[in-house]
């Protein structure tokens, strides 16, 4: 029997992909709040923790949303929170994140196939990394502006400019923040068997 393909989402799957995008984000902001607390951990490893903490959470928003652009919806409200925040070039960069993501998950989205899931968080862990580089590179006035108006210590933008601008730490931090992506959603995709079907979550 053909599986059927979705062509949006119903309201009930936009609230749950709504919900569960508030989560992640969630997950993202106390993670980073705790990591500020020490330049190092901040700027090196933060971001890979909040990969791999958001890993399982990720695989059960695709399974429980089995439609295209459920991924999609999630990179947006991400990037719009960024927006709000001040970081405006963020917002049309986690769109493409999330076309990308959509991309990987397009054929067979119902069946919602591990090696999809895991590649979509991967990819999508690997270019999380643009919120600290794109800066840097493209747009170092207005992200300065935005630090020095939120209150960071100078102390803290130093740090920030060094980890991202030597290109060992920035390959170190590249692979980390991959690899603990890869290692959050093979956990994810083995937790949907073992624990979220049991529990009735999916």
């Amino acid at each position: 029997m053909k599986t059927n393909e979705n062509k949006g989402l119903p309201i009930k799957d936009v609230i749950t992909t709504v919900l569960l995008s508030i989560v992640l984000i969630m997950i993202q902001l106390v993670v980073n709040m705790i990591c500020m607390a020490n330049h190092f951990i901040s700027m090196t490893l933060s971001v890979g923790l909040t990969m791999f903490l958001c890993g399982p959470v990720y695989c059960l928003l695709l399974h429980r949303v089995r439609k295209h652009f459920a991924s999609l919806v999630y990179m947006t409200i991400l990037g719009v929170i960024f927006f709000l925040m001040g970081n405006l070039y963020l917002l049309p960069y986690f769109i493409l994140i999330g076309i990308i993501c959509e991309i990987i998950l397009w054929k067979e989205s119902s069946l919602r196939k591990p090696k999809q899931v895991i590649l979509s968080w991967t990819v999508a862990s690997l270019l999380y990394n643009g919120v600290n580089l794109l800066p840097i590179w493209f747009f170092w006035d207005t992200y300065y502006d935005f630090a020095v108006k939120s209150g960071m210590e100078q102390s803290y933008i130093d740090s920030y400019v060094y980890y991202y601008t030597v290109p060992g730490w920035i390959i170190f931090i590249l692979i980390f923040t991959t690899g603990m992506g890869l290692l959050g959603s093979c956990i994810g995709n083995k937790l949907m068997n073992k624990h979220f079907k049991k529990a009735g979550l999916l």
